[in-house]
């Protein structure tokens, strides 16, 4: 039977709607009983939310997650989207058996994998986020340090290559790196083909995913980097929401050696955590490269370097919030690090900016309150 969604749903980023997905779902499988899952949604934040509700209600789970993306190749690793097998027939013969549920797939091996699989398979944060919600979820442990590790030393495969052997392919190229864990067809190595020849890529042409950090205030945030890029830098355009940055660009008042810095998009101030697709649009539309850092989530295929899920966030009281306009800023992408032109005692005696509540009342509110930070999940405290 469809478990049908109200479609009325809270305003805000992509955790606050997948918190959202799975507390309805969650609702929904109360009152149906089922035996089995499957689950299909074309939104990742939807997807992920339904996968938190089966982890929340202990039962066997399918997802079919949207083909060729970095999802798919998370939850294929994952154990919970089937390589060979159809996957409603996957669903009824685990329901009809009692088979493996959601929770006893979901553990640190299992989400290396996903990571792994995800991160070569082109994605960023966004996904790091929706892993690490599933992780807290299922109480694994560490996700957050793994996340440190492994996506930093993950480089993204060619995606003209991935066409042609497809998801078993990327899995199979991942050699020992790949776990051998149960899934809901059998055992994931079981169902791959030999490994592939990997692309003659050189390091420098990969896309990989980096950590920076502040020395000083232990802020940190992440950067995907193209091309061998060594550093983002520029002198600040500090904006409080996405649409006062969206309406200074199409104003053409962002020139050369300006960095964007758009705070109140992460969980709380978002609240949600807001992907900032109209600004990479309208950064698109002016031909510009321009460097942002935020502390929500950069658009897919945006223009220039984007550093985002910037922790602590603006609205929490991070750092992010005493930038001021004309403060030059440094990513260091060789060396991981934040570097700052203003003084460490001018910068600690800044007054943090106002930000808008955009969470008004009700389910949002409650959200924007408690919300953890993103890379542990974004999810309600």
């Amino acid at each position: 039977m469809p478990l049908r969604l109200p479609t009325a749903r809270p305003e805000g980023g992509v955790a606050l709607v997948r918190e959202w997905v799975a507390d309805a779902t969650e609702i929904c499988c109360a009152d149906a009983n089922p035996d089995a899952l499957l689950l299909a949604a074309e939104e990742p934040e939807e997807l992920a939310g339904m996968l938190l509700a089966a982890l929340r209600l202990d039962l066997p789970a399918v997802c079919v997650p949207p083909a060729g993306t970095s999802l798919s190749a998370a939850l294929t690793a994952l154990g919970l989207a089937p390589l060979a097998s159809e996957p409603a027939t996957t669903a009824v013969v685990l329901g009809a058996k009692d088979g493996p549920r959601a929770p006893d797939l979901v553990d640190d091996f299992s989400l290396a994998n996903a990571l792994r699989a995800g991160v070569a398979a082109g994605g960023g944060p966004e996904l790091l986020v929706h892993l690490a919600a599933a992780a807290r979820e299922a109480g694994v442990a560490g996700f957050s340090q793994m996340v440190r590790v492994l996506a930093p030393e993950t480089p993204e495969t060619d995606p003209g290559w991935l066409r042609e052997p497809g998801m078993p392919g990327l899995l199979a190229s991942l050699g020992d790196a790949l776990h051998d864990v149960p899934t809901v067809a059998g055992r994931l190595k079981e169902a791959l083909p030999p490994a592939p020849p990997s692309p003659e890529v050189p390091p420098e042409a990969r896309s990989h995913l980096v950590f920076v950090r502040g020395r000083a205030s232990g802020a940190e945030a992440i950067c995907r980097v193209r091309g061998g890029a060594s550093e983002a830098a520029g002198e600040c355009r500090v904006f409080a929401s996405e649409e006062a940055a969206v309406r200074a660009v199409r104003a053409g008042e962002v020139g050369s050696g300006a960095m964007l810095v758009v705070g109140g998009c992460g969980p709380r101030g978002g609240p949600g955590l807001l992907r900032l697709d109209a600004l990479g649009l309208a950064l698109r539309e002016g031909g510009l490269e321009t460097p942002v850092l935020t502390d929500g989530l950069a658009p897919d295929g945006a223009p220039g370097s984007w550093i985002s899920l910037f922790i602590p966030e603006a609205a929490a009281g991070g750092v992010l919030g005493r930038l001021r306009d004309g403060d030059t800023l440094r990513i260091d992408l060789a060396e991981g690090l934040i570097r700052t032109g203003v003084g460490a005692r001018e910068f600690e005696g800044r007054e943090p900016h106002e930000f808008p509540d955009h969470a008004g009342s009700g389910y949002a509110a409650r959200y924007a309150r408690t919300a953890l930070p993103a890379l542990e999940g974004a999810g309600f405290r």
